[in-house]
């Protein structure tokens, strides 16, 4: 069932909101969207990582250059370039159930939250603090893929449909009432960081257009289905082997395609012989489409439940050894 969620009656101001992010690919699109809209965010909400012995405030103003020309991985900028741009406060948070930092954040009197991956739980102390709640934009059509990295295990699981949830948060992870939603197809063998890159951009959008809404009380909420759920968190070593014969061979290539940025090798087994696999070129349903013993550049054609994938199995040469991804 649907609920209308209600406004505020703003006069003629723009929506005030904090919004909590990180140094990502994803957080930045979303910052962005919201300053270019007219939204005004009140102040960047970044996360802290204490030094293990060290002490610290629960909460302390973030400290930057006079010039910053960082820029994410897909070339967009920074969340502190889109801070010293726009003169915006931040705050680096160490303790967010903390009193101190509610009160700070309580006294910018916010309208909404907007959350754009972030790597503390926010309590319920911060989730109640603005009266339209509080919005974040996960990489997925929940209630599937719940958790921290839902586009490995939309890779991992074949999926060929993509999606952003613009959804309210709750204590419990990426489980609050649906604002809205966007679907699309995976662009064939697109890898992680395109794909991040274009959930950010999409679910920014969303995420604009469901701040108005609230705003203007039009939007609607709808809760969650729990029997379709399914949570994940960060991927183990299992999760980057492959039985080859057991997937076929669009699922192979896509999701070698997809975690290959990653800088690790994927350990594909073809009939009990283990493979160290570094990217993969293409896949047929043909009977051949490439050699079935190493080449000189590494590429080997391997047989999958349906159809066959060429492969690499010598490292490329951007790669940087084992890495945790994006």
């Amino acid at each position: 069932m649907n609920h209308n969620v209600s406004a505020i009656k703003p006069g003629n101001r723009p929506p005030r909101v904090l919004f909590f992010g990180m140094q990502s690919a994803f957080s930045s699109p979303s910052l962005y969207a919201l300053l270019k809209s007219g939204i005004e965010v009140c102040a960047v909400i970044l996360p802290a990582t204490p030094f293990p012995g060290a002490r610290h405030a629960a909460i302390k103003k973030r400290e930057l250059p006079h010039r910053s020309h960082m820029m994410t991985m897909a070339g967009s900028l920074s969340i502190d370039d889109l801070i010293l741009r726009h003169q915006l406060p931040a705050w680096d948070v160490y303790d967010l159930a903390d009193a101190v930092t509610v009160q700070v954040l309580a006294e910018y009197q916010a309208d909404l939250i907007c959350v754009a991956c972030f790597s503390q739980r926010i309590p319920r102390e911060i989730i109640d603090l603005p009266p339209l709640g509080c919005l974040n934009v996960h990489p997925s059509i929940l209630p599937a893929n719940r958790g921290p990295v839902p586009l490995f295990w939309i890779l991992r699981q074949g999926q060929e449909q993509g999606g952003v949830t613009v959804h309210f948060v709750s204590e419990k992870m990426d489980a609050g009432d649906i604002v809205a939603q966007d679907q699309f197809p995976l662009p064939e063998g697109i890898r992680f960081d395109p794909l991040e890159q274009l959930c950010a951009e999409r679910g920014a959008a969303l995420l604009v257009q469901s701040v108005w809404k609230l705003m203007q009380g039009t939007a609607t909420r709808m809760p969650q289905d729990e029997s379709r759920s399914s949570l994940q968190s960060f991927p183990q070593e299992t999760d980057f082997v492959v039985h080859a014969t057991e997937w076929d061979a669009p699922h192979v290539y896509r999701f070698i395609r997809g975690v290959s940025n990653w800088h690790r090798p994927l350990h594909v087994y073809v009939q009990k012989k283990r493979l160290y696999v570094y990217d993969a070129i293409a896949y047929s349903f043909e009977e051949q489409i490439g050699p079935d013993h190493p080449d000189e550049q590494g590429r080997i054609t391997i047989p999958c439940r349906t159809g066959r994938v060429t492969v690499l199995t010598s490292p490329p040469a951007s790669y940087q050894g084992v890495g945790t991804g994006s």
